[in-house]
């Protein structure tokens, strides 16, 4: 059994995850931000906590990974770096000999460091990361969203870890 576990602050990241979920038949887990508020001020500062790897109040905090053999964890570059909701996550659960593949979504060429920084957390948790991949989020439709996880499900075989 498989889990997609998520922090999202986009619709993108939502179309990517409903698509991940349903071509993988996988449990969907969304990490939400209590602290996190809309509004221009309140985005930079968002951006600055998690420029500054900073944690947050979440919800859940803790999940019981023990039932998944798979967990697909993805996070938003935030100015390329982790978003506090899952860097919050990670510190508070235990990947010891879990499968993972984690992602992240970008408009920039900054996916790079946020799965760096991923890798090195879950790694330090001993989860053992068997992928990564990055979306490029910037200007694409619903529609290209879609074709595109299911074309990077294919690429990746993700589907053979399942």
């Amino acid at each position: 059994m498989s889990s997609i576990i998520i922090f999202s602050s986009s619709k993108k990241m939502k179309i990517i995850n409903k698509t991940l979920k349903e071509k993988i038949n996988s449990d969907c887990i969304e990490i939400k931000d209590l602290k996190k508020k809309n509004g221009f001020l309140n985005n930079i500062k968002n951006n600055f906590n998690a420029l500054r790897s900073q944690k947050t109040n979440i919800e859940p905090e803790k999940v019981d990974l023990e039932k998944y053999d798979l967990i697909l964890l993805g996070s938003p570059s935030t100015l390329g770096s982790i978003s506090p909701a899952i860097n919050t996550f990670l510190d508070k659960n235990d990947f010891t000999n879990k499968n993972v593949i984690i992602y992240t979504t970008t408009n920039t060429g900054k996916g790079y460091d946020v799965l760096k920084q991923m890798k090195q957390k879950v790694e330090e948790k001993g989860g053992i990361v068997l992928n990564s991949f990055i979306m490029r989020v910037n200007n694409k439709s619903d529609e290209e969203l879609k074709i595109n996880t299911i074309k990077l499900i294919k690429d990746l075989d993700i589907d053979l870890y399942v």
